[in-house]
Order: structure tokens, then C-alpha cells, then sequence
């Protein structure tokens, strides 16, 4: 959820306070009557916002309630549930045929909207129209060669390297080949259609899929975001998706089903830096560190504590024990390091006094708030570092440059579970990183099937190339007055809409 939400529902408060409420308000743009908020509504109808002036075709379509709308119209190859597995949609499997090299087969008792069999011509095609929003499909694109016919139920995907989660990038929707971007003609659970000036979506009699209990679902035109929180309260329309990537995305309710969504939230280090070099004093920062805080004072629980670098409910990740040093021992060992406490209650190292700075985007509220919070931990112990919270350009150069001695930084891992960006750097372009290329390499083993999971996290644990704090996380938030058994998954909020209850 974005751009005016705060400012648009005060404005709209005003609007209400002087014009006989919301329902005169709801009739004058929606038409008909708001639902009463008082009781639960059933289930057996949806109500979704919709933005008409925006495509419904899932490669032309811009707004988050638009494409979260898409997912009901156009299925993928394969969808990613909240353990990071990619689970069959309209691939019936899929085969490693070389290094980096995967056939995928088709289902053969799919169909579009208009009657028309599924063929690899139109997952090629598909491929092709990812182009079109690389803000979405960009790891698609770093990850995979091509896409290409073998026979009309098979595909052959060529990756840039051997990868266990490749399935988790073949999400993207499928469309009729040769249909055009604003075509919505789809393999989805439901339908599009338009009648009277009524927008509506109708349960897919060729898609097993579908639900029998919602039929029907209303698609509501928003006049614009800013109405969205209103509407959320009111029953005027029933869910919708955010990522709380803003501060203006929680208030829109209470009400909320959260899904993993791949972005960590990390701390990096220079390799510049006599005393951040260290990967011992890297170690201790992790433990400095309060998690649970994080996730609750800053990200208000819409997050859960990254205590690898892999997704908390990632599916391969071993059982572990993790260590608590406690107080005493954290100051012990960096006595130990040479870390020494000074007079002053200020700490010092190869006798000058420790001086940190962590680099942070001063345009993302949430991360200078985690660089405030990590000081403010260091500081516990001895150890001064001060915020730098500088324009996004200005935190790009000094990246780049290697001018810091620590920074905030956030990248999403992908529905592949790509961590290569928290071990190489790549994901913010820095050179003065503390990434390790044997690292890098025992990774690219793990992807390919070599090295297990438990083993990748020694490694990691060795190398400290970074240290995560936490993976955000999205939400399906819901009216108060809908209920329903809800399982959204990161690309489909109605991941379990024929479960529903």
C-alpha cells in the first residue's frame, strides 16, 4: 500500500465531517449502501478494491490492488508457500536435464478462459511479457538464461547456474500467447467480466481451484489509495494486500493475515575498518543485538527475527541451537580481542578509541530506526558509534566507495531464497564489503545439491559476511466485518480462497 494514505483519509475525514457521513459519501461514489460493520458478514460474497484507470493484466497492471487481483485470473507454473517450497500450479513437474538446465512439463487438463489448451508456446510468451515488469520479475531475469519449446507440454529453462529452489522463480502468470498485455484472458480460478458498468469476477467452472462457496466476487473502484483505510473499516470492501514498506500502510487495520515476504534487514560491515574487519567482533555485534525488539518496537511484530540468513520458516533449515553469551561474556571476549574498556566507559582498540559510524538511507524511516537502535546496543557495551543517515544517493556513492564502517541495508532473497546478495555484496554495489568468494562458492555447492544446509550455516557462521536482524514481513489485512480462514502466501493473498470457512 503507498502514496497518500494518511493524507487522503484525513482528507476524507474532513469530507465526511461536513457532508452527513461516510454512507452519503459511499452512495454519492460507489453507489448502493456500505455493509454494516456491526456483524460478520458470510463469506459467500467478496468485495475487492479495484483501480479502473489501471490494467487488469498482470504485465500492464501498476497498483498493488489491481495486481494482487491478477492472481485470481492467471495462474503460474509454480506458486512459493510460506515455507519457501515451491508447490506444482500449472507444471506438472519438473526435471534438472544438465548443469543449470530444467524441462518443465505441463498439465494437460488446462485451459484458458476462452476454451483454448494450455501449450508451452504460452509459458514462452509469458516469459517474454516479464520483461515488461522487471520491478517484479528482476530475479527472474538475473537467474534465467531463457525459456524455451521443446513440445507443446514442454518447456526447457536455462539458469545461469545449477539452483535446488528454481521452481520458486517460474511464478510468473501465464497468459495466452499472442493475447496482449491488457488481456485477461487467463487459466485462473475466476473470470472477468463487465456488464451495465458492474466489474465483477465469476468462479471458473474448468478450474478445480475455484471456489464453490465465493462464487462471485465484486471488484469496487477506489477513487484513489487514499480511501482505502476507510473503506477496509467500513465493509465497503472486504481485503486487500500490503507490504507495510511505509509507515502509512499500518493504519490500515488491525485486522491482518502476515506471510513471509524474502527482505531481510541486515547489518553490513567494512572490511576497511581495522576493528569491523574482524569477523569475531562481527560475531559479538550478533549477539549485542536484540532481535524480538526489533521486530516489536520497530516493525510493530509485522517481522520475525532473522537468527540465520535464510527465511525463519524456510523448509530446508536444521533444527539449531543458538547461543545467548549473555552480558559478562560479551564484555569478556572483547576484552579478549582487544577491545578494552577505557576510563571514559567508552572502549578502544589498538590503542585508539573505537569511533563507528553506521551508514543508513535517511528516506526509509524503519532502517534509520534500526541503525539508531544498533547503536544504541553497541553503546550498552562500550563501544561509540554514531548514525548517518544520508539521501539515497548519497548512501549508494558511499557504498560503492567503501566510505563506512557500518551500514542498514535491506534486499529480498526472492521466492528462490537467493542469499548470494547478503554473502557478495552485490545487493547495494559495494566494494569495501567483508564478502568472502569460498563463501560464495559454498553456496553455489548448497544450490546445486553438493553441500546441505546444516553445512552452509557453519560456513556462514564462519565468514560472518553480514549480519541479519530481521525478515519483514506482508499481510492480507480484512474488514472486521469478513471473516475467513485465510493462507495468503506472498504472491497470492488468495492462495486458499476454495478453503475458506
Amino acid at each position: 500500500m503507498k502514496k497518500r494514505l494518511l493524507a487522503g483519509t484525513l482528507a476524507l475525514c474532513l469530507l465526511l465531517s461536513g457532508c452527513g457521513g461516510f454512507r452519503d459519501v459511499y452512495e454519492d461514489i460507489f453507489g448502493g449502501e456500505p455493509a454494516s460493520s456491526g456483524e460478520p458478514q458470510s463469506q459467500t460474497s467478496l468485495l475487492l478494491p479495484v483501480d479502473i484507470d489501471d490494467s487488469l493484466g498482470p504485465y500492464a497492471a501498476q497498483s498493488d490492488m489491481n495486481l494482487s487481483i491478477t492472481s485470481l485470473l492467471f495462474d503460474p507454473l509454480f506458486v512459493t508457500d510460506n515455507t519457501f517450497t515451491p508447490q506444482p500450479c500449472l507444471a506438472e513437474s519438473i526435471t534438472q536435464a544438465g548443469t543449470g538446465e530444467y524441462l518443465v512439463t505441463l498439465r494437460g487438463d488446462v485451459t484458458f478462459s476462452d476454451g483454448s489448451a494450455l501449450t508451452a508456446a504460452d509459458v514462452v510468451y509469458s516469459f517474454e511479457q516479464t520483461d515488461l515488469q522487471q520491478k517484479r520479475y528482476w530475479q527472474l531475469h538475473t537467474s534465467v538464461e531463457s525459456v524455451t519449446e521443446v513440445d507443446s507440454r514442454t518447456v526447457r529453462v536455462k539458469a545461469y547456474r545449477s539452483d535446488r529452489n528454481i521452481a520458486g522463480l517460474l511464478d510468473f502468470p501465464i497468459v495466452k500467447n499472442g493475447s496482449g498485455t491488457d488481456s485477461l484472458i487467463g487459466t485462473g480460478r475466476y473470470i472477468y467480466q463487465e456488464q451495465s458498468g458492474r466489474r465483477y469476477l465469476t468462479a471458473s467452472e474448468s478450474n478445480p481451484g475455484a471456489s464453490e462457496k465465493i462464487t462471485e466476487i465484486e471488484l469496487v473502484s477506489m477513487p484513489d489509495d487514499s480511501t482505502l483505510a476507510n473503506a477496509l473499516r467500513s465493509g465497503v470492501i472486504h481485503c486487500l494486500y500490503t507490504d507495510y514498506a511505509e509507515e502509512a500502510d499500518y493504519a490500515l487495520g488491525a485486522n491482518s493475515y502476515l506471510f513471509e515476504l524474502g527482505n531481510v534487514v541486515y547489518i553490513g560491515y567494512s572490511s576497511q575498518n581495522a576493528l569491523t574487519s574482524q569477523r569475531q567482533f562481527r560475531t559479538l555485534v550478533s549477539e549485542m543485538v536484540n532481535r524480538d525488539s526489533i521486530v516489536s518496537d520497530i516493525y510493530y511484530n509485522k517481522a520475525t527475527p532473522a537468527l540465520t540468513p535464510f527465511p525463519a520458516g524456510y523448509y530446508d533449515l536444521p533444527e539449531q541451537e543458538h547461543s545467548d553469551l549473555g552480558d559478562d561474556r560479551i564484555r569478556m571476549e572483547l576484552e579478549l580481542m582487544g577491545v578494552t574498556l577505557e576510563e571514559s566507559g567508552w572502549r578502544s582498540y589498538e590503542d585508539e578509541p573505537v569511533n563507528l559510524s553506521v551508514l543508513v538511507n535517511s528516506e526509509n524511516p524503519f532502517r534509520v530506526r534500526v541503525a539508531e537502535t544498533v547503536v544504541r546496543y553497541l553503546g550498552y557495551y562500550g563501544i561509540q558509534a554514531e548514525v548517518e543517515a544520508v539521501e539515497y544517493e548519497s548512501y549508494l556513492s558511499r557504498l560503492a566507495a567503501g566510505d563506512f564502517d557500518l551500514f542498514i541495508a535491506e534486499v529480498c532473497v526472492g521466492d528462490n531464497v537467493d542469499i548470494s546478495p547478503l554473502i557478495s555484496g552485490s545487493s547495494v554495489g559495494i566494494s569495501g564489503d567483508c564478502s568472502d568468494a569460498q563463501l560464495l562458492e559454498q553456496y553455489y555447492a548448497y544450490c546445486a545439491g553438493t553441500l546441505d544446509c546444516a553445512g552452509l550455516l557453519e560456513q556462514f557462521d564462519t565468514y560472518v559476511p553480514v549480519t541479519p536482524l530481521v525478515y519483514r514481513q506482508g499481510g492480507a489485512v480484512v474488514s472486521p466485518s469478513f471473516q475467513a480462514k485465510m493462507t495468503p502466501i506472498s504472491q497470492d493473498i488468495f492462495y486458499n480462497i476454495d478453503e475458506w470457512q
